[in-house]
């Protein structure tokens, strides 16, 4: 009873949070959807408790082996999904680095040396 209490208590605040967060719009629907995705085996286990044990005996599989490959399938998503959000961003900086080289090219740099650059108080010293 306290663990399911427990799990349903992590897995609520989880999925709270992204929705306050999300409606408050500090996080982006991509990594509320992160935050639900990761909220949601803790409110399928409180809800079930005996789900491990029902995978054990269909699968054949010890239960200390069930819990480690859920886990390390759940630590390979999360991590796909964050490797996907960084090379867009990636992508992106690339772009914009590209396209604020060009826009320097075709505009001229001034130099110190130029009159047009020269303001009054740098005359004046």
């Amino acid at each position: 009873m306290i663990r399911s209490l427990f799990l349903l208590i992590v897995g609520g605040s989880l999925l709270l949070m992204a929705l306050r967060s999300l409606r408050a719009m500090r996080l982006k629907e991509r990594y509320a959807l992160l935050f639900f995705l990761t909220g949601l085996p803790f409110l399928v286990l409180a809800v079930w408790p005996d789900g491990i044990v029902f995978l054990e005996r269909t699968l054949g599989i010890e239960k200390p082996t069930i819990m480690v490959l859920c886990l390390a399938a759940f630590v390979l998503m999360v991590l796909f999904q964050l490797l996907s959000i960084v090379s867009v961003q990636d992508r992106q900086i690339a772009t914009l680095t590209q396209i604020v080289a060009i826009l320097e090219q075709d505009r001229p740099v001034p130099t110190p040396t130029d009159p047009k650059t020269h303001t009054k108080a740098q005359t004046e010293t």
